[in-house]
């Protein structure tokens, strides 16, 4: 879950957790925007390190490395 935890770091995120197996995790990411704050849904496996992010569209796969990063 470390990398998961310093996406949000580097977003600038509150993680709010809604649940978790073994495999996975889900819940919210949080953003403050001046007087208020946007969330967005989320769904990370801990097995590859993919976060799934919900959109008003298609969902947005991001593969993380060890670090919370964004691979190509």
């Amino acid at each position: 879950m470390k990398p998961l935890v310093y996406y949000c770091r580097w977003q600038g995120a509150v993680l709010r957790l809604r649940g978790r197996d073994e495999t996975a995790v889900w819940g919210q990411l949080v953003f403050a925007e001046e007087n208020s704050e946007r969330s967005q849904e989320f769904h990370f496996d801990l097995r590859t390190n993919i976060i799934t992010l919900q959109t008003a569209g298609e969902p947005t796969i991001i593969k993380l490395d060890d670090m919370g990063v964004a691979k190509a």
